[in-house]
């Protein structure tokens, strides 16, 4: 029932933000607007201000505003001039009001990532201070070791992980020179011979920056949180294994699913010490893949950056567009037959994330509404039928071949989109259901 509620709230904000923005547009341009409604089917609750009927309708998942004169098969009412109506307005007005809702999720997702960076701080990798250094790598051959500090790559200071990683994105292939601090001892220059990842295109020189094995966020009712664990606490070791970086901890819990866990920490001077049992869940591989994994409701710390609010709306704006090419390759790889079936989900999927992202916190839920406002977005602009995008490609072709698709190409397209999209939606309900079973 929760998650319900958290997904249920989630995306009945998301569609009435889409709603409104097709809703201002059409009323900007002059458009009568019929009916304004969140949710589908039957009237729940309704009330009439002005010409507009504004509803909440029983199923959650879509929503709609009903423009006079945008359907050619139904009469529009006499009182309406024909310039008020959605066809009686120059195609590139409709394409317009059209695209408005799209833009209007493009917005919000701007806005509320935003304003979790204003009020939450912009989260960054700390330290410039290795933390693992891969067996094998020309790294490890350099004499690279946990806790050394990165002071200057190729010559440029660094004062932050951010900084060596931007600093080696710059490089192209080939040596790469660092000035290293170590305890104890003169700094001294290593060069490692960097070699570019074939997947991401990104220069691995098989380093990680240092994170200590502090508990950050832990999500609430989690197994960790169950067992008493807290925010700030720092693990001493797991399963009788000690413990000193954030990624042997959590190798320990990933491969561990199902097992029962002897699990030492320290909070405020004090040594304490239970079990805890990681449960199954799925972690992405990736953008194509998932693997079965053990967790138990914990992040790691963050170093977090306050931001004013014009740095944070930029911030924003940056992390949208970077997510919207992330979103974007995956659709490209839906589409190839590169993405595994488990990273599809549904409704019942959608309504999970949100109950689980609620219960890591008010950040945690509103970075996944802005996620999945940025996924609507990119959806609805698709030139399928039914959706937004599907609409603007009438909008060309009636440009190009100058005239209409009759009522009854338009009912045929539209009932390719309805087939596609509910053959769709069953299909990816029963997966939530056996995924969820």
């Amino acid at each position: 029932m929760f998650h319900l509620v958290a997904g249920v709230l989630l995306l009945g904000i998301l569609i009435m933000v889409h709603e409104i923005g097709h809703f201002l547009a059409a009323r900007l341009a002059g458009v009568a607007v019929e009916r304004f409604s969140i949710g589908l089917g039957p009237k729940l609750v309704s009330f009439r201000r002005g010409e507009t009927e504004y509803a909440l309708s029983l199923i959650p998942f879509g929503g709609y505003v009903k423009m006079a004169g945008m359907d050619p098969s139904e009469e529009v009412d006499e009182s309406i001039p024909a310039s008020r109506t959605f066809l009686g307005k120059p195609i590139g007005v409709r394409a317009l009001i059209v695209v408005a809702g799209p833009i209007t999720n493009f917005v919000w997702a701007v806005l509320v990532s935003a304003g979790v960076l204003w009020l939450a701080g912009l989260p960054t990798l700390g330290e410039p201070i290795i933390g693992g250094v891969d067996e094998g790598t020309l790294a490890a051959a350099a004499g690279l070791a946990m806790g050394d500090r990165v002071i200057e790559v190729e010559g440029a200071p660094v004062s932050d992980w951010e900084g060596v990683l931007n600093e080696v994105a710059a490089r192209e292939e080939g040596p790469i020179e660092f000035l290293i601090e170590r305890e104890g001892a003169p700094t001294r220059t290593v060069v490692v011979e960097a070699v570019r990842d074939t997947a991401t295109g990104a220069l691995d020189l098989g380093i990680t920056a240092y994170v200590p094995p502090v508990l950050g966020d832990v999500m609430s009712d989690g197994p960790a949180h169950r067992a008493g664990l807290r925010t700030g606490d720092r693990v001493v070791s797991v399963a009788g294994t000690e413990v000193n970086t954030w990624y042997e901890l959590g190798d320990m819990i990933r491969g561990s699913a199902g097992e029962t866990l002897a699990i030492v920490w320290e909070r405020d001077g004090e040594r304490m010490q239970t079990t805890v049992v990681p449960e199954e869940g799925e972690e992405p591989v990736g953008l194509t893949g998932v693997r079965t994994v053990g967790l138990i409701g914990i992040m790691r710390t963050w170093t977090v950056k306050k931001l004013g609010l014009a740095g944070a709306i930029a911030t924003g704006f940056e992390i949208s567009i970077g997510n919207i090419a992330l979103i974007g390759e995956f659709f490209g790889n839906l589409i190839s037959g590169e993405v595994a079936p488990e990273m599809l989900g549904g409704p019942i999927r959608i309504v999970q994330l949100a109950g689980e992202s609620s219960r890591w916190g008010a950040s945690y839920f509103f970075g996944f509404m802005a996620y999945l406002s940025l996924n609507l977005f990119l959806l609805n602009m698709l030139p399928l039928p039914i959706l937004d995008g599907g609409h603007l490609l009438l909008l060309v072709l009636e440009k190009v071949r100058r005239r209409r698709l009759t009522e009854r190409q338009l009912a045929v397209w539209q009932q390719i989109g309805l087939v596609f999209f509910a053959c769709l939606m069953v299909l990816l309900i029963i997966k939530d259901v056996i995924r969820v079973s």
